[in-house]
């Protein structure tokens, strides 16, 4: 039996994130915390040691890409991926160097959850 693994969803859209969110839950080797700012999603970093950090392309006017610099910083292990609405050609030049691991439609669904843990899985043990 595998023990539950920590996965961050920063955003200040949890409401329109539910089916997104609930389909990252059903998953019984994932705890998911949602987070509602740069600051908090840093210490929870650091506090609860996340395999997988989940980041809204801004979150209370920081830039998701912000955000996942500042995780790095604190914790050069987690993996990451971004909600958002950029083309791929833009995210890829935007988001080049900080080794996101996917990027994620900004208004995912339950199978978007699916394939998001798919791809973590054949990095990651969760």
């Amino acid at each position: 039996m595998s023990t539950q693994q920590i996965v961050l969803l920063v955003t200040s859209r949890e409401t329109q994130l539910e089916a997104f969110a609930e389909a990252l839950r059903s998953d019984p080797n994932v705890e998911l915390i949602t987070i509602d700012s740069a600051e908090a999603s840093v210490e929870a970093a650091v506090r609860l040691v996340p395999v997988l950090a989940i980041i809204d392309q801004e979150v209370g006017g920081v830039s998701g890409m912000d955000i996942v610099q500042r995780l790095l910083e604190v914790n050069a292990f987690i993996y990451t991926a971004m909600l958002t609405e950029m083309d791929e050609a833009l995210f890829h030049e935007r988001s080049e160097g900080l080794g996101i691991l996917s990027e994620v439609a900004f208004q995912p669904g339950p199978t978007d959850a699916v394939d998001l843990l798919a791809k973590l899985r054949e990095v990651a043990p969760v």
